[in-house]
């Protein structure tokens, strides 16, 4: 298939919401990535420097809303060269090793022992034989062994990354074992937490560059567990002596205990700009920039009414994964209508509906009475029941000049509605 689609029926297929996120860094995923400002990073950049100048574990946390291109930034950031002359960065995606509906803080703390081990094996790291030991005694110990069918000890203590995968795929399936193993992992939670210290001083000594955990995907969970986890866990989470950034849900910057311990170690990934300002009369010419060449980079923006593409950027909410989702589902209602039609406003129309629908269907009327506040106010004080909406993306956050929130187009379509 031809990228750029030069045709409806291909451009359907490959404006897909779904795509996998890009690296920068890989030459193939190169012509589809855009640029985007550098300048929210730094703050983080910075600080992970200094966590190494100054011998100290670097710890953060990274945020902003499902589909506005996280996991790429990601990509872009722990792979850029301050960070990769002075990290090893391992990607540990919760979605794919864990249930995300169902965590516990002990299963964080095994991601952080899998992913030292991954990077162990990955290197091929030469384990001391004392430490080999000490993985095999702690496996014997806890049971964990026969419990899972594994030793913990062999060449290189690759064994021991058996035992963490095996011990992660227990807990993703659920049922009598998850119990079992959590239950050990509490039990012998500090000394697993030295074995990880261990491993990564090891690490770190051989290759002399720091362990970096990357910890993706809690941000598309409701945030309300994630909460719980990280204010009743923060102690035993921030134990072990690796580097650990996070992508937590947006909703957690709302939470006051949380951000009391973290303070200012969080960066916020911005939606592009839609609007110059919160009276949404006029849109940002970066911002609709940035969204034309994301689409261009996938399909050919002829197949495009230029008022139909300013629609399509309206009802985005500056979210990249929206932005080329929606332009995808309108070439779908275009080429249902006229294979060899353009996409116009009706198109777009459709897709707003559909959207509208979804919102129907979750919100409740305690959430219509918060965002009606929002509408009236778009930097609302002291609001309860922001958090849930957030997550939703029925109200969306802004942080262009001082911050401010806004309805999604739906949304706001749905309120007029009411009006009429």
């Amino acid at each position: 298939m031809q990228i750029p689609a030069k045709k409806l029926s291909d451009a359907k297929l490959v404006l897909d919401r779904e795509r996998p996120e890009l690296n920068p860094e890989r030459p193939q995923d190169r012509p589809f990535y855009v640029e985007r400002d550098e300048a929210t990073h730094q703050t983080l950049v910075t600080d992970a420097l200094s966590a190494v100048a100054n011998k100290r574990p670097f710890r953060w946390f990274f945020t902003g809303h499902t589909g506005a291109g996280k996991s790429t930034e990601l990509n872009r950031i722990i792979y850029c060269q301050e960070i990769a002359s002075r990290f090893i960065p391992h990607m540990y995606r919760v979605r794919d090793c864990l249930d995300v509906n169902n965590l516990d803080f002990t299963d964080l703390i095994l991601g952080m022992g899998q992913s030292v081990a991954a990077i162990a094996e990955e290197r091929k790291l030469a384990v001391s034989r004392v430490l080999r030991q000490r993985m095999a005694r702690w496996g014997t110990e806890t049971e964990l062994e026969s419990e899972l069918g594994v030793s913990a000890e062999g060449k290189g203590g690759l064994e021991f990354n058996v035992l963490m995968f095996k011990a992660t795929a227990e807990i993703q399936a659920g049922g009598e074992k998850r119990t079992k193993v959590r239950e050990k992992l509490r039990e012998s939670l500090t000394d697993f937490i030295n074995l990880i210290d261990d491993l990564v001083a090891a690490i770190e000594g051989e290759f002399r560059k720091r362990v970096l955990i990357v910890i993706d995907t809690l941000d598309h969970v409701d945030h309300r567990p994630i909460r719980d986890i990280f204010t009743n866990h923060w102690a035993s989470l921030s134990k072990p002596k690796v580097s650990v950034l996070t992508v937590i849900p947006l909703p957690m910057l709302h939470e006051k205990q949380f951000m009391a311990e973290v303070q200012n170690k969080v960066s916020l990934l911005p939606n592009i700009n839609v609007y110059t300002g919160p009276d949404g009369r006029k849109l940002a010419p970066a911002g609709y920039k940035f969204f034309c060449d994301v689409i261009a980079r996938l399909a050919d923006l002829g197949l495009f009414r230029d008022e139909a593409l300013r629609e399509l950027f309206r009802l985005s909410g500056g979210m990249v994964r929206d932005m080329i989702g929606f332009a995808g589902d309108a070439c779908k209602y275009a080429d249902m209508d006229d294979p060899e039609g353009k996409v116009g406003p009706r198109h777009v129309q459709s897709v707003l509906d559909e959207r509208k629908a979804f919102f129907r269907r979750l919100l409740s009327p305690a959430d219509y009475e918060v965002l009606r506040r929002v509408a009236e106010n778009p930097r609302p004080l002291g609001i309860e029941g922001l958090g849930p909406l957030l997550h939703l993306k029925a109200v969306i956050y802004y942080p262009n000049g001082e911050g401010w929130y806004g309805l999604h187009p739906a949304v706001q379509a749905i309120l007029d509605d009411g009006k009429r």
